[in-house]
């Protein structure tokens, strides 16, 4: 055992740690969703969020009508490090250090005011960096100031806490100008938008949290569109990993083409349908990573449909690395394998959605394959995406490998590159054309006709029944102003 002559307390000076802790890296976003986790954590039904402009005295507000704090409890919580990280803890909990409410809100503003109340007891402490600045010491305020109080207000539930955050330098900076104004209110519409996405499982679950924004309810935004009729949710995934079961679940969404254009747009979240491909990590439901191939795959255009959801507990959060902020995490050495497989099959299966317009099918004996033909090839040169024409694509061969060329040939494959080309594919046009609003077409044009021939007969070399073949027509550009009784017409005529 260690005796007193042999060591000596080095305690760290309050301002110089102090003022490090404010460059862990938040921002403002994902410093007030950690300031809610807190709230979520004390089982609040109701979480009141108020970013406030006002010039130099602009201050943020938080309220919870969770189960609120005691004193002890309350200084215990203001202290920096006030739980160890190695303590078993409620499997529920989404802290783990905790330092999130100090760090997150000192990343802010210089000061932070905590008051709390149970039943009809009322508590409060003020930590403000000033007055750390001065003394050196670690000075946790009793008394709240009168200004400070007016702005708190006073709690109405039976139980909960107001977080206060104060001086907000980090967000404005003196001398305040219009554009710095401006600037601050885009922050509120980024908060708005982070804590939907993070929190959406919250938002969303059958006893929801209520998460208000300068009074406006907040609405869960749910990157997998698991209401949507089109999208495809792939088998689930187990693994038990350090006594905690990772549930993995694939979803490919849908193509461009079976979504509205505002659930399009919605859809592809705040940084875009590029952008949010990949693996969504959740640890008890709440958000760490949003999108990315978590360093396993590349992104790439045909690969955005792709979205990955994998459920972890609180028991594994070093063998995840997860770090402070709750921003990041990686997954152990164990998982790597089985992420890879679970994300091949997704990204292949959005590949083909991705690329669905440009595909048939095609017989193998009396069966139909599944195997998709494409008549466009994606391909990297020169660290640049290029596409090229699909040279072992059936069409393609039956034209140029054929002893003779015919002009029918020659029209239904042009007709194929035309229709299947990238750029139409990619880009997102969605048919605004829908049933009922225009009155289609019962006459078909001499020159479609004469492709539609040449169509027919080829789907029907592939074995497509009937249906199939005027379904596939019917999705060409082109022939979405006919009615499908034409189709049918055309299709008794063509032996």
């Amino acid at each position: 055992m260690i005796t007193t002559d042999q060591f000596e307390i080095a305690i760290p000076d309050a301002t110089p740690l102090i003022q490090s802790i404010r460059s862990i890296g938040y921002n403002l976003e994902t410093a007030i969703a950690d300031i809610v986790d807190n709230s979520i954590d004390a089982n609040a039904n109701i979480v009141k969020i108020d970013i406030i402009w006002n010039e130099g005295k602009s201050y943020i507000r938080i309220e919870d009508d969770g189960c609120g704090m005691n004193e002890g409890e309350l200084v215990q919580a203001m202290r920096l490090g006030s739980k160890n990280p190695n303590e078993k803890r409620n499997p529920k909990d989404l802290g783990r250090f905790g330092m999130g409410l100090k760090t997150a809100s000192f990343s802010i503003g210089k000061k932070l005011t905590v008051m709390t109340k149970q039943g009809s007891q009322l508590f409060s402490r003020c930590w403000d960096i000033d007055v750390i600045a001065e003394t050196n010491q670690w000075t946790l305020l009793k008394e709240i100031t009168q200004e400070s109080r007016e702005v708190m207000g006073d709690i109405q539930s039976h139980s909960g806490t107001v977080v206060l955050i104060e001086k907000l330098d980090k967000i404005v900076s003196l001398p305040v100008t219009y554009r710095k104004q401006k600037k601050f209110l885009r922050h509120i519409k980024d908060v708005e938008d982070h804590l939907q996405l993070v929190f959406h499982r919250f938002l969303e679950s059958q006893t929801p949290i209520t998460i208000l924004l300068n009074n406006h309810k907040l609405v869960s935004w749910d990157p997998f569109l698991t209401t949507e009729m089109a999208t495809q949710e792939m088998p689930e995934e187990r693994v038990t990993v350090a006594g905690d079961t990772v549930v993995i679940q694939p979803y490919v969404l849908p193509h461009h083409s079976k979504l509205s254009k505002e659930n399009y747009r919605i859809a592809g979240g705040v940084k875009g349908w590029f952008e949010q491909q990949g693996f969504y990590v959740y640890r008890n439901r709440r958000l760490l990573v949003a999108g990315g191939w978590l360093g396993l795959f590349s992104k790439e255009e045909s690969y955005k449909l792709g979205r990955i959801k994998i459920d972890i507990g609180n028991l594994v959060d070093f063998h995840w690395q997860i770090d402070i902020k709750k921003s990041t995490a990686r997954p152990p050495q164990e998982l790597v394998d089985i992420f890879k497989k679970v994300g091949e099959k997704a990204r292949s299966t959005s590949y083909k959605v991705f690329y669905y317009r440009g595909s048939y099918f095609r017989s193998k004996g009396n069966e139909l394959s599944t195997e998709i033909e494409y008549v466009w090839e994606q391909v990297f040169r020169n660290g640049k995406l290029h596409f090229i024409l699909n040279r072992h694509n059936l069409l393609f061969k039956k034209v140029f490998e054929a002893e003779r060329i015919t002009q029918e040939a020659l029209e239904t494959y042009l007709f194929y590159v035309q229709e299947y080309c990238p750029s139409n594919i990619i880009s997102y046009a969605p048919n605004t054309l829908a049933t009922g609003q225009i009155e289609k077409l019962q006459e078909i044009a001499e020159n479609h006709k004469i492709v539609m021939h040449s169509v027919i007969q080829l789907l029907r070399e592939q074995g497509i029944s009937d249906n199939g073949i005027v379904n596939q027509i019917l999705q060409f550009s082109d022939f979405t102003v006919y009615s499908q009784k034409s189709i049918e017409k055309l299709l008794k005529e063509v032996i």
